[in-house]
């Protein structure tokens, strides 16, 4: 087989070829494989990360379900603002009934909130220290909530055993949303009158 300048001229232009078929063919190739592989990577990274957002999602539910179930826990322990007397006497007959002597019960302003109101009382006790004790047992197991705010004991240095507590006692309740609205409507349409008179 001879070897001339024909067949020079054709392995050179095939060695081109499979050049230009590297260069344009398959360098391109690889450069669109790389950028798919970067963009799997991030779109992966991307699925991961919202995998780890949306962990606690199932759960959501669950707590917001066990939220409600507190709030309405604490809400069935707040009387009507009526039934604010009935608990004024079951403390007065707690009192009573471990020999405690009310001297002054007097009822400060009320706070008003948003969801529940909280009215104070101002309560003078003397007796045996021992049915005070048991008189503030009785009081933190009402069903009801309630707090102390303020106390100061004094003993009686006539009588051995024998106190005298000056406390400060908050109730909370839930606010008469009819009385509120009635207040409000009294009030513009005093308001209105007051204005109309001028």
């Amino acid at each position: 087989m001879r070897f001339g300048i024909r067949e020079l001229i054709f392995v050179t232009l095939m060695l081109g070829l499979l050049a230009s078929t590297w260069i344009f063919v398959f360098k391109k190739s690889a450069t669109r494989r790389q950028q798919k592989q970067a963009e799997i990577a991030q779109m992966d990274r991307a699925l991961a990360n919202l995998h780890t957002a949306t962990t606690g999602i199932d759960d959501l539910s669950n707590r917001i379900n066990e939220l409600q179930k507190a709030i309405d826990f604490f809400a069935s322990k707040l009387p009507a603002a009526k039934e604010m007397d009935k608990v004024l006497t079951e403390v007065s007959q707690m009192a009573d009934a471990n020999s405690l002597e009310s001297k002054t019960v007097k009822s400060l302003k009320t706070e008003r909130g948003s969801a529940f109101s909280e009215q104070s009382i101002q309560m003078n006790l003397a007796g045996n220290f021992n049915g005070f004790y048991s008189f503030l047992l009785q009081l933190e197991k009402l069903p009801r909530i309630t707090r102390i705010t303020n106390m100061n004991l004094q003993k009686c240095a006539e009588r051995d055993g024998e106190m005298q507590a000056q406390m400060t006692l908050s109730i909370f309740f839930e606010p008469d949303t009819t009385e509120a609205a009635s207040a409000d409507t009294g009030a513009s349409a005093g308001a209105g009158t007051l204005a109309s008179g001028q």
